[in-house]
């Protein structure tokens, strides 16, 4: 545990104080949930006065809030950097669509945290379930569909349930994740990352890639 900083703390240190806190706030909202999370407990593995949760966010719920929009903006950056690259060679929405997806896959392998935040909120009726949709997934699944009606778009009898095959992949990869270690006691040959990237390759972004 972190080494709690004395009341002398210098301004300087503001800012990693406020980044611990994010970071001990996902873990902890990740594994035991929002509601089981006790504000102590995320000071505690910040090495934080619990004080300081009020002065940067006002409250509980204003630090979910900041690590939701600091996750997606992540997310955002991850498939932006990925578009950026794609715009490289020659335009192929099909491709942008399957490196996007790649990518996406790829981000949640990285931050297992943010799938297991993402699929606890999501399922429950609350003011946080529709702050997630609204500021994360929502957009996410435009974006993803955005890029899909592009790469179906000379197979118009490829766009049906299209939205629908987008929000699935986007969910039943977040799922995969967040339950990898168990999925790979089921499954034989998906114990390392690799090995698991190109299962969820094969099963739900080719599955979404059925034009041509």
């Amino acid at each position: 545990m972190a080494r709690r900083q004395g009341a002398g703390r210098p301004r300087d240190d503001a800012r990693q104080g406020r980044k611990a806190l994010e970071t001990s706030a996902m873990l902890r909202f990740a594994r035991q949930g929002y509601e089981a999370t006790p504000l102590r407990e995320i000071a505690a593995d910040a090495g934080v006065d619990v004080a300081l949760v009020s002065y940067h966010f006002g409250s509980k719920l204003g630090l979910w809030k900041a690590i939701v929009a600091s996750a997606a903006s992540d997310l955002h950056d991850a498939l932006g950097a990925a578009a950026a690259r794609d715009k490289a060679g020659a335009a192929d929405p099909r491709a942008d669509l399957k490196n996007a997806m790649a990518a996406y896959v790829a981000h949640l392998l990285a931050h297992p945290e943010v799938p297991r935040l993402i699929l606890r909120d999501t399922t429950t009726d609350t003011v946080r379930a529709e702050w997630l949709l609204r500021e994360l997934s929502g957009p996410l699944h435009q974006r993803f569909y955005d890029l899909a009606q592009a790469a179906v778009a000379e197979c118009p009898g490829e766009q049906a349930y299209l939205q629908f095959r987008v929000a699935n992949f986007i969910y039943s990869a977040a799922s995969a994740v967040a339950r990898r270690e168990r999925l790979a006691t089921l499954v034989t040959g998906v114990g390392d990352e690799h090995a698991f990237a190109g299962a969820l390759e094969t099963t739900l972004i080719d599955a979404a890639l059925r034009c041509g």
